[in-house]
């Protein structure tokens, strides 16, 4: 009789443990949802650099789940997954970047002649700072605690992302 009762908790576990992975990835999947707060190590965003987040719908048994990470016209391509009963959140970019930030020996920024020292001058409105969206999937790649799922918000956070490895990044989203 205990030996039944032992085996009927644990499957009991089994059960909830993949429902509850299983709900969260319903929730998500064939969904739109908008980074409405993202902070990094305690600096929030501005408003123009949150992405919104299209979730592709998949059985997350047999596939892996993919998903678009959309800013300012352009995407990313990530695959996303719920572990451990759904307290983990993975995101994992797959998209290769388009442009290379290594100038190599063809531009040299070491000599420049002119000097901004006494530079006292104003240079107006500087340029907005453009993110590309493969650079910002990239450097938040990572496996997220989930704080909070709700059915319409989520609340991750991750000190181990590949860009921000050792900062404490808090992301919270919204069901479009």
């Amino acid at each position: 009789m205990r030996n039944t009762l032992i085996l009927a908790v644990i499957v009991m576990l089994g059960v909830t443990s993949c429902n509850k992975t299983q709900r969260n990835s319903k929730r998500l999947g064939g969904e739109t949802w908008k980074v409405t707060k993202m902070v990094i190590g305690g600096v929030e965003e501005e408003a123009e650099h949150l992405p919104t987040l299209d979730f592709s719908d998949c059985d997350i048994y047999d596939e892996v789940c993919m998903g678009m990470w959309n800013l300012e016209g352009e995407h990313a391509d990530y695959a996303w997954q719920f572990n451990d009963n759904g307290d983990q959140f993975t995101i994992s970019n797959q998209s290769e970047a388009e442009h290379d930030h290594d100038h190599g020996d063809d531009h040299d920024h070491g000599d420049d002649d002119h000097d901004h020292g006494d530079d006292d001058h104003d240079h107006g409105d500087e340029e907005e700072e453009h993110v590309e969206p493969i650079d910002q999937c990239q450097e938040l790649s990572g496996t997220y605690e989930v704080t909070e799922m709700k059915r319409n918000t989520m609340k991750i956070e991750c000190s181990t992302t590949i860009g921000h490895s050792g900062e404490l990044v808090q992301i919270e989203l919204e069901k479009e």
